[in-house]
């Protein structure tokens, strides 16, 4: 892969960017980026109740935008993304409970 053409931002999740930020940050259009939330390639937290129910993107969710962009980016369908995204995550897991058992052993 060539160098990312993206900025790297620090999020909390008390510092969520809103959907105009994530897509200028990610470089998709906002109705993809919404696309990909309600086919729950992308886990967001939505306005708290009463508000006006906009979704906000946390470190996580941009991170998984711009796996996404670098899949369409290849020419890699939807589905192959989902799964190239699952298997992603169970690597994340794996190695996460390695580190737990490494340290266990210390």
């Amino acid at each position: 892969m060539k160098g990312s053409r993206y900025k790297i931002v620090t999020t909390s999740p008390e510092r969520a960017v809103s959907l105009d930020v994530a897509a200028e940050l990610t470089g998709m259009h906002p109705e993809m980026i919404l696309e990909f939330v309600r086919a729950e390639f992308v886990h967001v937290e939505f306005g708290a109740e009463g508000s006006d129910d906009r979704p906000s993107f946390d470190e996580s969710a941009l991170v998984r935008l711009r796996q996404i962009e670098q899949l369409r980016h290849e020419h890699v369908n939807l589905r192959t993304v989902r799964y190239i995204l699952q298997l992603l995550d169970q690597l994340d897991e794996a190695e996460q409970e390695l580190r737990a058992l490494r340290e266990r052993l210390r």
